[in-house]
């Protein structure tokens, strides 16, 4: 498997990730002030996921780019 096609499958995994991540703060929201505690670790897991989606996608963009 080429650089480009495991980049590309990487980021279909986490486009995954980042969609759950963003259901998850989603469904806290809703259930405020229930469970306020974990905002923190849901918001966090939400932040990584997606910064970790973008690097992706410019490392794509650079190698097809290159």
């Amino acid at each position: 498997m080429s650089d480009r096609e495991t980049l590309k499958a990487e980021l279909k995994k986490l486009s995954v990730k980042a969609t759950q991540a963003k259901m998850d703060l989603h469904d806290l929201s809703e259930e405020l002030p229930t469970n306020w505690t974990s905002i923190m670790v849901v918001a966090q897991k939400a932040y990584d996921v997606h910064a970790e989606l973008e690097r992706k996608h410019r490392e794509l963009k650079a190698l097809e780019n290159a």
